[in-house]
C-alpha cells in the first residue's frame, strides 16, 4: 500500500513509477512557437509603411441624356425664320457616375444649360450644321458650350460647385462661366497664403489679392485661368485645398436631328 502511494506521488512530481523523469507534453511548446510566430507576423505588418494614398481617377465611360425634350434653336436662314431640332446625349468620365444626378439637382443647372444651348445655331445656316462633316463639328460646338455646365470647377469641400469652401471661405468668382481651367479635382491644388495675401494654383505664379475681390483672375501653370471670390475668406487663413473639375465629356451624340 505504501509502495503504491509512493509511485503515485512520484508520478505527480514528474517521475514515472520506475523513478525516471516524466516526459513533458509538446502542447506547451507548440503553443509557445505559435505565439512567437504570431508576434513576428504582427510586427512585420506594423513595419510595412502605408505609403501615400492613391489619387482618385475618373471611371467610366457613362452615358447621359442631357435633356428630356429636343432642343429647338433658330438658324440664320431666311432671317432666322428657320430652325433645327435635335437631342444631345453625352458619353462621359467622372469620379462617380452619380455626379450627374447631383448636377441636375442644382437649382442653377437647368438655367445654365438652357442658356448654353440658346445661341449655338443663331450664327449658322442649316447647311453649316447638317451638311456632311458639319454635323460632327456642331457636336464639338455643343461639347465646348456644355462641358463647363456639367463639370464646373469645384473648390475645396463645398457641396455645390458655386458654394464657398467651408475651410478657406473661397468660392467661384462672378465670371465662373468664363473659366478655362479644366484640371481634374484630385490632381490640382489651390494654395492660400493669408499673411502674404496670395493665391497659387499648383506651382504657378502667385496672384496677390486685397480681400475685396469678387472676381479675381488666377492663372494656372498651363496658362489657363479660374475666377475666384475672396470676400468671404477666413481672416488670415493659410493652407491648401483641392481645385478642379470632377468629370469630363468624352463625346457628344446629336440624335433626332431635323431642320425646318
Amino acid at each position: 500500500m505504501a509502495k503504491k502511494e509512493a509511485e503515485e506521488g512520484a508520478k505527480e512530481d514528474g517521475e514515472e513509477g520506475d523513478g525516471t523523469p516524466k516526459k513533458k507534453s509538446p502542447i506547451k511548446l507548440v503553443g509557445a512557437l505559435v505565439a512567437v510566430v504570431g508576434m513576428g507576423a504582427a510586427l512585420a505588418v506594423m513595419a510595412i509603411p502605408s505609403g501615400p494614398k492613391e489619387t482618385p481617377r475618373f471611371v467610366g465611360p457613362f452615358f447621359h441624356d442631357l435633356v428630356d425634350k429636343d432642343v429647338v434653336t433658330n438658324t440664320k436662314d431666311d432671317h432666322f425664320k428657320r430652325f433645327v431640332k435635335y437631342k444631345p446625349q453625352v458619353e462621359f468620365f467622372a469620379y462617380d457616375a452619380e455626379y450627374i444626378n447631383s448636377r441636375m439637382n442644382d437649382q442653377l443647372y437647368t438655367a445654365w444649360l438652357t442658356d448654353s444651348f440658346s445661341g449655338l445655331a443663331s450664327n449658322k445656316s442649316i447647311n453649316d450644321i447638317m451638311a456632311g462633316a458639319n454635323r460632327e463639328r456642331f457636336a464639338q460646338v455643343i461639347r465646348h458650350a456644355i462641358e463647363p455646365v456639367l463639370f464646373p470647377v469645384h473648390i475645396g469641400s463645398s457641396d455645390s460647385p458655386l458654394d464657398l469652401d467651408p475651410e478657406s471661405g473661397i468660392r467661384p468668382g462672378d465670371s465662373y462661366r468664363l473659366n478655362t481651367f479644366r484640371g481634374s479635382f484630385w490632381n490640382h491644388t489651390l494654395t492660400i497664403d493669408g499673411e502674404a495675401k496670395t493665391l497659387t494654383v499648383d506651382e504657378g505664379d502667385a496672384t496677390p489679392f486685397l480681400g475685396d475681390e469678387l472676381d479675381l483672375k488666377v492663372m494656372t501653370p498651363s496658362g489657363d485661368w479660374v475666377y475666384l471670390d475672396v470676400t468671404s475668406m477666413e481672416p488670415g487663413f493659410s493652407g491648401t485645398v483641392q481645385i478642379g473639375v470632377k468629370g469630363r465629356i468624352r463625346q457628344v451624340f446629336v440624335t433626332n436631328m431635323m431642320a425646318q
